[in-house]
């Protein structure tokens, strides 16, 4: 009789129970929230270029992930968010870094997500404004903590803010700092109305349009501190739709099949 040995070599094969969060990579977005810092201009022989911005009013560039005692190098765009990066599993914590090397010095450090998609909201110090120590908000990203037909607010800005979503007849809401909320959003158009609440107790409106949606997608959301400016509002708003971002798929199972006799 023919005699066949299959062995299953892939995480796939085991039971949930035996199946550990940390032997799977994870994936990880970056988004950096803030202004640009205030266009100035030299003239240098009889042309006009624009002067450097002044330390720490723009995110460091480049940065690293340590990853499995390998670096994974990319850039920070204000309010662009970055591509997938692989964190290798048993990577024990986050970790950024100001340049391409090892040995750069920190950026920032925290615990390693828990999700198997994450993104890390970065802004500046709001007490400096500044780029030299930032703040960071890791949030679950992934299809079951924010699936499609939904919409997060994000808010890493130093106020109260306020959100009325779906029309004048809908109930406003509040978001405090450092916290998200997540809301169901229609296909199509949704109506949208935010703001914050200021020092004296009222509040200022800083956007008011509709928010498109199409089949499949969903919406983050984003409040975050301004440079302080007279006349000017204290915090920004910036949202992007998007469909939900696809992980590199892993291999599963691999099967091996003993040779016969007659192969051998």
């Amino acid at each position: 009789m023919k005699k066949i040995l299959l062995t299953v070599l892939s995480l796939c094969a085991l039971s949930p129970s035996a199946m550990a969060q940390d032997e799977a990579p994870k994936y990880l977005r970056f988004l950096s929230l803030g202004d640009l810092p205030t266009w100035e201009e030299e003239l240098i022989d009889g042309i006009r270029q624009g002067k450097e911005p002044p330390p720490g009013t723009m995110p460091p560039n480049p940065v690293c992930m340590v990853s499995g005692g390998e670096v994974v190098p990319f850039a920070l765009t204000l309010r662009t968010m970055t591509g997938l990066k692989k964190m290798k599993a048993g990577t024990p914590g986050l970790l950024l870094k100001k340049g391409e090397a090892p040995e750069s010095p920190n950026l920032l450090r925290t615990a390693a997500p828990a999700a198997p998609l994450s993104l890390g909201v970065l802004f500046a110090d709001p007490a400096s404004m500044l780029w030299e120590k930032p703040k960071m908000l890791l949030l679950k990203d992934d299809a079951s903590a924010f699936p499609s037909s939904k919409i997060r607010f994000v808010n890493v800005s130093d106020k109260v803010v306020i959100v009325q979503l779906g029309g004048p007849r809908k109930r406003p809401f509040g978001i405090a700092p450092g916290r998200t909320s997540i809301k169901d959003v229609e296909l199509g158009v949704n109506l949208i109305k935010v703001g914050y609440q200021t020092a004296a107790g009222g509040q200022k409106q800083i956007w008011e349009n509709q928010i498109k949606v199409a089949t499949n997608q969903r919406v983050q959301c984003f409040f975050y501190k301004a440079i302080p400016e007279k006349g000017k509002a204290a915090v920004k708003f910036h949202y992007t739709p998007e469909p939900m971002p696809r992980l590199p798929k892993s291999k599963c199972c691999l099967l091996y099949t003993s040779p016969s006799p007659r192969d051998r």
